[in-house]
C-alpha cells in the first residue's frame, strides 16, 4: 500500500536543482553540483590551465553526468570566477567565515588565482581571527601568514597555541625562538635597569619593568609609549630623570634591534 500523502507524488520528494546564472554555458563540458543543489556548468580546458586540482582524471566531459562537490553555491560561484580570463572578484565585502571557505576550497582544489587573492584577504584578520588563520596557515604551510601572525601573536603563551602550530613542527621550532629572544631580554633588562637613585625614577622603573611580562610592549610602536614618561602619568620628572630614561630606551630599542624578524624562508622547506 503507497503510504504517501494523497496528492503527493514521488518526484515531490527529489530535491530541487538549481543551476547558477553566472555558469550555465551551453557549450560548457562539465557538470559540478553543489551541496545544496545548484549546478554550475563549467568548462574544461579552464580547469585543466588555471587550476592544478581541478578536474579529477575522471571528471566526465558531458553536461549529462555530475560531479558532486561539498562546498556551498556560494563559495563556488566565487570560487569559478577565478578559472575565467575574466575580471576576478572582489572579496572585500566577504566577512571571515567566508573568505576562509573559499580559501579552503582554494587550497583543495589548487585554483591558484584564489589562493593568492584569499591568503591577501585573510591579512586583513589577522588581529581579528588569529588562532584561526593560524589554523589555517599551518595546515597549507602558508608561510607568509604565520610571518605576520608572529609577533601579532606573540604574548599567547605556546601551550595555547601549541596544538596549532604542532601540525607543522619546524613552524612550532621557530616560533619558539622567535619569542623566547623577547622574553630573554625582558629579563635581562629586569637585571640591568639604571640605577639613578632619584624617587621618581625608580617609580617610573618599576612601571616600565612590570609591562615587561608582555613580550610585545619590545616592539615598536610600543616600545616607544613604553618609555614615554607622559603616557604613565610622570609629567614631572627632573632633568636627570628624563635624561637618563631616554638613556635606558636607546638602550633597549638598540638591543631590541639586533633580534632578527620573525621568518619561515628554512624552515617551510624541512
Amino acid at each position: 500500500m503507497d503510504s504517501r500523502p494523497n496528492g503527493s507524488s514521488e518526484s515531490e520528494s527529489l530535491p530541487v536543482v538549481n543551476v547558477n546564472a553566472r555558469f550555465q554555458s551551453s557549450d560548457a563540458d562539465v557538470k559540478f553540483r553543489s551541496s545544496d543543489n545548484v549546478d554550475f556548468h563549467i568548462h574544461k580546458r579552464n580547469l585543466e590551465f588555471a587550476t592544478g586540482g581541478f578536474p579529477p582524471s575522471n571528471t566526465p566531459s558531458s553536461l549529462d553526468e555530475i560531479v558532486r562537490l561539498s562546498e556551498s553555491s556560494t563559495t563556488l560561484e566565487i570560487l569559478f570566477q577565478f578559472v575565467y580570463p575574466q575580471r576576478h572578484p572582489s572579496l572585500d565585502k566577504l566577512g571571515f567565515d567566508e573568505v576562509l571557505r573559499v580559501a579552503e576550497a582554494a587550497e583543495k582544489y589548487e585554483v591558484f588565482a584564489a589562493l593568492t587573492a584569499t591568503h591577501l584577504m585573510l591579512r586583513e584578520f589577522l588581529h581579528s581571527h588569529s588562532k584561526q588563520v593560524l589554523q589555517f596557515a599551518c595546515i597549507h604551510r602558508a608561510a607568509l601568514l604565520v610571518e605576520r601572525l608572529a609577533p601579532i601573536m606573540i604574548d599567547i603563551p605556546l601551550s595555547d597555541i601549541k596544538g596549532i602550530l604542532m601540525m607543522c613542527p619546524s613552524y612550532f621550532v621557530e616560533w619558539s625562538l622567535f619569542r623566547e629572544q623577547y622574553l630573554q631580554l625582558a629579563i635581562a633588562l629586569a637585571q640591568s635597569r639604571p640605577q639613578h637613585r632619584c624617587e621618581h625614577f625608580n617609580i617610573f622603573t618599576r612601571v616600565v619593568l612590570n609591562k615587561l611580562d608582555k613580550p610585545s610592549n619590545l616592539m615598536m610602536p610600543n616600545l616607544e609609549n613604553l618609555f614615554n614618561i607622559r603616557s604613565i602619568g610622570l609629567e614631572n620628572l627632573q632633568v636627570c630623570c628624563a635624561t637618563e630614561s631616554r638613556k635606558w630606551y636607546f638602550n633597549v630599542r638598540e638591543r631590541v634591534a639586533k633580534i632578527p624578524s620573525f621568518t619561515l624562508e628554512m624552515a617551510d622547506n624541512q
